[in-house]
């Protein structure tokens, strides 16, 4: 099991430094980039740290957010702890970015997340590291993230999945890594990916699956110079034909091909392992004195390994020292030649700024008063004039409906007068009097200026009630125009017998013509007549 756990650990080294997107535009982490590729950290390490003093100098968010995240890859090789800590530093300056640059912010969390996830992994704290790729898994799933993070994060949770011996979660979210990396191309992390997948088929006994993945992650690894996932494919082949064929030359022979490659490398841990890959093939032989062997060389290893991680150590520390203390002499320098430049003009500065800033700020606020006073001047002149067209429209509409209220009325009388002279005749015609005619004479010439019709009442009337009879008739379409004279009557309030007089006929009539219109209007017998024509 620590034979497992320590090739994981190693595969999520792998898989997060194989290729972390060289998409900058800083020139100095390109060139560290490259030299990280190459195997030179402490070179790579100089380019980084000089960028990321640069970015300081500058005030450059986005390039201190980098070089952090570049620093921080470049270091937990040597020191897990200055890899967390360059790493949660360039989480704080990707937070500050959001306000500028949302986007690009956002991409540069979730790629510090999953570096801090393959921190955690190498100190052992799985589910701190199980915590965090789910997080990136979730905020990146429904995205395109060609920055290969979304499938770096699927990877590391197969891995973790695969440490808890949880080998069909693994197998899942391994798949999910190798969809994402073949979608984008990122050929970097597709080597490794075929390995986890290589390894998981041959935990379920698939054995034509499981070569067929281990020989894709190493003719990639070949074809894109990849040493580091060479070594992997080489043992992870070794290791097929050992325990499935029980082919110990063959093993053998891949397993010495990847520690040439292994001894070229920085990182240790791959020559260490396939040293421990020889071991495992050496005891099924039962040849224990190269057994013997191999382990003194794994210690010898192992003593140079910490010794040289110290000592890289003391390079970084080193590197930021002297890049600090070149740049604290340049500042000196500049310090030097511009103090004298700043005392000599400062105070004149000051003086000037002051006389200007308070000359704009009294003309200013006058200016603001004077023209506060004008506009409350117009504002009062235009209020009195609006109250004095209100007032003068209010009277004119007044003076217009007394004028017609009284129109209205004269009418009315006249109508009323009109009808007592047709009374009046017929009680002289039915007396028989000798003189009738010569009254019926007088009676005519007296009144003949009072023969209005109701077309000049219906006129009058619709000018005092806008569109009443429009109103009735387009609700009661059935409504007659002797009807709506006796509305327009009622609408005047005037009593039974007025509207007999006005009308010609006796009130009885008057009073059927009003039980028809009920009907016609639809009124209840609760419902009054003269209320309702009165609301309309």
């Amino acid at each position: 099991m620590k034979v497992f756990q320590f090739v994981s650990v190693v595969l999520f080294a792998l898989v997060f430094s194989g290729g972390q997107a060289q998409s900058s535009n800083n020139k100095l982490i390109q060139k560290g980039w490259a030299e990280l590729v190459k195997d030179n950290e402490n070179k790579a390490f100089q380019y980084f740290w000089e960028a990321n003093e640069m970015a300081r100098k500058q005030n450059n968010t986005e390039d201190k957010a980098e070089s952090y995240f570049y620093l921080g890859i470049c270091s937990y090789g040597s020191s897990l702890e200055k890899g967390l800590q360059y790493a949660t530093k360039s989480l704080n300056e990707y937070h500050t970015l959001e306000k500028t640059n949302t986007t690009k912010a956002t991409i540069g969390r979730y790629k510090c997340l999953q570096l801090i996830s393959t921190i955690y992994s190498r100190q052992k704290k799985y589910d701190d590291a199980l915590s965090l790729s789910k997080e990136v898994v979730s905020e990146l799933e429904d995205q395109n993230d060609s920055s290969g993070t979304l499938g770096l994060a699927y990877n590391s949770i197969g891995v973790i999945y695969e440490l808890k011996n949880e080998n069909e979660a693994a197998g899942h979210y391994f798949t999910l890594a190798l969809a994402e990396f073949e979608k984008f191309k990122n050929v970097a992390y597709l080597p490794v990916t075929y390995c986890k997948l290589g390894e998981w088929c041959k935990k379920k006994k698939q054995k034509p699956e499981s070569l067929n993945y281990f020989k894709k992650a190493l003719t990639l690894a070949e074809k894109t110079e990849n040493k580091q996932a060479e070594v992997t494919a080489l043992l992870a082949l070794g290791k097929w034909h050992l325990d499935f064929d029980r082919n110990f030359v063959v093993a053998e022979n891949y397993c010495n091909r990847a520690r040439i490659i292994a001894i070229g490398l920085s990182d240790k841990l791959f020559e260490i392992k396939t040293i421990q890959t020889l071991i495992e093939i050496k005891k099924d032989q039962s040849n224990f004195e190269e057994v013997s062997q191999l382990q003194s060389e794994i210690i010898t290893i192992k003593d140079s390994f910490y010794s040289a991680e110290k000592e890289q150590i003391e390079k970084s520390l080193e590197v930021q020292f002297e890049v600090s203390e070149k740049n604290r002499k340049l500042k000196l320098i500049s310090a030097e030649k511009e103090v004298s430049k700043l005392t000599n003009y400062l105070l004149i500065s000051v003086l000037i700024l002051l006389i200007i800033v308070f000359s704009f700020l009294y003309f200013f606020l006058k200016r603001i008063n004077n023209r506060d006073k004008q506009l409350l001047k117009a504002k009062e002149e235009l209020v009195h004039l609006m109250e004095e067209q209100k007032q003068l429209k209010e009277q004119q509409f007044n003076d217009d409906l007394e004028h017609k209220e009284s129109q209205l009325s004269a009418i009315t009388i006249q109508m009323l007068e009109k009808n007592e002279l047709l009374d009046e005749i017929k009680n002289i015609l039915s007396r028989k009097d000798p003189n009738t005619e010569s009254e019926l004479k007088k009676l005519v010439s007296k009144y003949t200026i009072q023969d209005k019709n109701w077309k000049d009442f219906d006129n009058y009337f619709e000018s005092v009630n806008k569109n009443f009879y429009t109103r009735l008739k387009q609700k009661y379409p059935e409504i007659s125009a002797n009807d709506l004279k006796i509305c327009a009557l009622i609408k005047l309030n005037l009593s039974i017998k007025e509207m007999a007089s006005i009308l010609n006929i006796s009130p009885d009539s008057v009073k059927t013509a009003r039980h028809r219109l009920r009907k016609k209007l639809q009124l209840n017998t609760e419902e009054n007549l003269t209320d309702f024509i009165l609301s309309v």
